[in-house]
């Protein structure tokens, strides 16, 4: 493969629904472009895309994977991305180093949810469909056309009619041009339009003229005039269109039939990572300015790593987009976010799991760099002449969260390790270890997600770990007021051990804190310096409360009287009387659970908002307040507790489509449901 140049390439995304085809698809098209001789199969194991063990297992995508392919003297990197909702962050690093995005759609009946999220997610993009499967028993272009055009309106404009025999397409019309194409083998040979498809092209034709007088005012007014359009002004109203974002031209075909039109398609259509329709926003770190710019090779070089990849054998392998100027072996870029050297060894460029080295990589291209010592994933290399920051890849946050429990004290040892390389490669998994609860939580975009880290951890670094519920902090406080007086009193040989203490125990309605500790002794019951002692007896007895020994919170202890021995008093005496008048006094101060609630941020289409406030309302939430934001997306603030809302992650996707999300934050603790809080203390007791 040649060195190609920002004006002769161009990155596209492949979005679509788990199971629609993009693999094949772009397997097909590598095989069409001669970037492989033999194209492999999902069922085989053996495509350029899915190479990962875990892929091959499950028969689908998990991770971005570039294939670069050339056609028409253009280069074009595909980025293969999965289409489960649970790998999303995979399709933000690709959408976010794309310039257009190729979405496949099956052909069966109904929108699927992936399609929509997908239309969603790249509606800053230029867009193109490609409507896979028609040869499909239940795969029907013309109903799917229509599915597409009323959701998404006069920018859908399809350019192919199929020609069917039985169930098989054997070529198609160019309605743009009116021109019969027939497949021959590789090869498509022009033909006449079939007799009778008139009722068939018809529609498509319509819809295509109605698109393009939607690009400017002239077509728009020769449409209204009823004067047809030349192909020099289809073309071009197609192109300009795409390029703007305001049409979206639909092909057809199979994962195998109609590869060509696809490729040829993108490099018509789709601009080139040089065009200054691709322009981004830096911000020159020399001048402390934001700048306008295009993926320009005169500028000094620098790159954005986009994804990284942690291999056991070869060590970090990191995927750049070329932002500016020329990349080369053996040149010293800085890091800037740490400001660190990084000396690039060799470059490559991707296909699949191969690395084939590279002399250059110019702005725009996508390569890989092997062994960098101080970059992660988000990082921008650049000249130290040209210290310039991009705007970081915004990745969906992991909010759905168990507990990872190693199996045996070998993988115990193993799996702080292993879990490093995978936060390394996925910006969407999360590890926290609870200090309260000795939990190692793992949080992810869902419970497909953290199967596929549990089934790697075994299959990639032998360790083997199981998932388990994370346990709720609960807290404990009192509703009433009680003072209880006890004493302490041991008595063995030698110095014994003396401490009285009188304590007033009310709520301080303070949940930020687990006590407030005040002292009222008059005539010295209890000298000063005990003080401490009775204070530190406290601190360590709200560690534990008395209905299920979770810690104490918004407690108020007034120390009223007490008395000492001159000789068996200490410190140790009064702390543990301080820890016995706690123990006896809160069983009558009203005890009473707390929960832990969360302010959470939801975000949706105008149109889920009714689910949205169901499920609010079945799983005691309060909505606090409602915002139109741009695009009629609906932003839902709730309060909701922390356990009606562990799965929310799951629970939205499948009520917005995968079209919703969300964040959180800890917003406070609240008295627990007397319900609800004696089922919680019934599961903290002991196991007969």
């Amino acid at each position: 493969m040649r060195n190609y140049h920002s004006n002769e390439m161009g990155t596209v995304a492949v979005l679509g629904h788990s199971g629609s085809g993009k693999t094949s698809v772009i397997e097909a098209m590598a095989y069409r472009s001669g970037q492989i001789g033999q194209v492999g199969t999902i069922q085989r194991g053996n495509t350029l895309s899915d190479y990962d063990p875990e892929e091959v297992r499950r028969q689908s995508s998990i991770s971005l994977t570039p294939i670069p392919v050339e056609w028409n003297n253009c280069k074009i990197n595909l980025l293969d991305t999965p289409g489960a909702f649970d790998f999303n962050g995979e399709v933000d690093a690709a959408l976010a180093v794309s310039e257009s995005v190729l979405i496949i759609v099956p052909a069966t009946k109904g929108l699927t949810t992936g399609t929509k999220e997908a239309m969603y997610k790249a509606h800053d993009k230029a867009r193109m469909i490609y409507i896979n499967g028609i040869d499909k028993p239940n795969g029907n272009y013309h109903e799917k056309l229509k599915e597409l055009q009323d959701t998404y309106g006069k920018v859908i404009a399809p350019i192919q009619v199929p020609i069917m025999e039985g169930e098989k397409m054997v070529g198609y019309v160019n309605v743009a041009k009116m021109e019969g194409r027939r497949f021959e083998g590789d090869q498509t040979h022009p033909c006449p339009i079939p007799e009778g498809m008139d009722d068939l092209i018809e529609p498509v034709k319509a819809m295509i003229d109605e698109a393009v007088a939607n690009t400017s005012d002239e077509l728009l007014e020769k449409y209204l005039n009823e004067e047809p359009f030349t192909r020099e002004e289809i073309s071009q109203a197609l192109r300009l269109g795409v390029v703007n974002k305001t049409l979206i031209p639909v092909l057809c075909g199979t994962d195998q039939i109609g590869i060509s039109i696809i490729l040829n398609s993108m490099v018509a259509f789709f601009s080139a990572s040089g065009d200054m329709s691709n322009s981004f926003i830096i911000h020159n770190n020399l001048t402390d300015e934001d700048e306008i710019i295009g993926f320009d090779e005169k500028l000094p070089p620098a790159a954005q790593v986009f994804k990284t990849y942690s291999d056991p054998f070869i060590g970090r392998i990191s995927l750049i987009k070329v932002l500016t100027g020329t990349i080369r072996p053996n040149m010293t870029l800085i890091n800037q976010r740490n400001k660190g050297e990084e000396k690039l060894a060799k470059l490559y460029i991707m296909q699949g799991k191969n690395m084939i080295e590279v002399d250059e990589l110019n702005a725009g291209d996508i390569g890989a760099i092997q062994k960098l010592d101080h970059t992660k994933t988000n990082d921008v290399l650049s000249d130290k002449n040209f210290p310039i920051e991009v705007e970081p890849i915004k990745f969906s946050q992991p909010y759905y969260g168990r507990a990872i429990r190693p199996l045996g004290k070998t993988n115990e040892d193993k799996i702080s390790a292993a879990l490093a390389r995978f936060l390394e490669e996925d910006p969407c998994l999360r590890f926290v270890t609870n200090a309260e609860t000795s939990q190692q939580c793992l949080y992810g975009l869902g419970d497909i997600h953290l199967d596929s880290v549990v089934s790697r951890l075994k299959n990639k670094y032998k360790v083997e770990v199981a998932l388990d519920d994370i346990i709720i902090p609960y807290r404990e406080t009192i509703r009433g007021e009680v003072t209880h007086r006890t004493k302490y009193k041991k008595q063995s040989g030698g110095h014994g051990q003396y401490g009285d203490v009188e304590i007033k125990f009310e709520p301080s309605h303070d949940y930020s804190t687990a006590y407030v500790f005040e002292e009222q002794v008059f005539g010295g019951a209890v000298p000063k310096s005990y003080f401490p002692a009775v204070e530190k007896g406290l601190q360590e007895a709200c560690k534990h409360g008395v209905l299920a020994s979770y810690p104490v919170l918004g407690l108020k202890a007034t120390l009223l009287d007490g008395s000492y021995h001159s000789v068996d008093s200490s410190e140790q005496a009064f702390k543990t009387a301080t820890i016995m008048c706690f123990k006896e006094a809160l069983p009558e101060a009203k005890p009473a659970l707390l929960e832990p609630y969360v302010t959470i941020n939801v975000y949706v289409p105008e149109e889920f908002m009714g689910d949205i406030m169901s499920h609010f309302n079945k799983h005691r939430a309060r909505v606090i307040g409602q915002e139109i934001l741009d695009d009629r997306i609906m932003k839902i603030t709730a309060e909701a507790p922390q356990t009606e809302i562990m799965n929310y992650a799951i629970d939205l996707r499948s009520m917005t489509q995968g079209q919703g999300f969300f964040d959180q934050e800890f917003l406070d603790y609240e008295f627990m449901d007397s319900t609800l809080q004696q089922r919680v203390i019934a599961a903290r007791k002991p196991k007969e």
